[in-house]
């Protein structure tokens, strides 16, 4: 059983004060601290990008926010965490047991998103095909000099 991984979304903030070119530094450091702790397949999976946090922490107002997706034996969690809380790269963060999707869901997920698509697509052909009906509908509005034109016309006439 030691042996078995559980799938963890680990979501952190660095200091915004750092420069995004130590950025790769900083990002090497968390990957080794990982690894010691027996971490693997470690995938960068989001850069959410730099943010006004909502309190200040240790005095910073911005941080940059990054998730990543690992692999790690369940023993390990605690010392990592440990390891986490006193590094000076991470304001804050969130490491959350995540479960794996299987082929047969990752499949109906996307079969789910084409029939969304189809749809919305579906729903902006009615929108088109309805202006285009107002547009044939719409009729040139006659001006009032042409219907007392009309009218005098008409009535001027001989009334049989």
């Amino acid at each position: 059983m030691q042996n078995q991984l559980n799938h963890y979304e680990f979501t952190f903030i660095i200091p915004g004060n750092a420069p995004e070119s130590d950025h790769q530094q900083i990002f090497g450091r968390l990957k080794s601290l990982l690894e010691k702790n027996q971490a693997q397949n470690i995938a960068g999976v989001s850069e959410i990008g730099r943010r006004k946090l909502s309190y200040p922490v240790k005095q910073l107002r911005h941080g940059f926010y990054f998730t990543w997706e690992l692999d790690l034996p369940p023993q390990n969690l605690a010392p990592a965490e440990k390891e986490l809380k006193i590094n000076k790269d991470v304001l804050r963060y969130l490491l959350v047991k995540k479960r794996l999707k299987t082929a047969a869901e990752v499949a109906k997920e996307e079969k789910v998103k084409t029939i969304q698509i189809q749809q919305q697509l579906r729903k902006e052909k009615e929108k088109e095909a309805e202006a285009e009906k107002k547009e044939k509908t719409k009729k040139e509005k006659v001006s009032l000099d042409d219907l007392d034109k009309k009218l005098d016309e008409l009535l001027s006439g001989e009334i049989k």
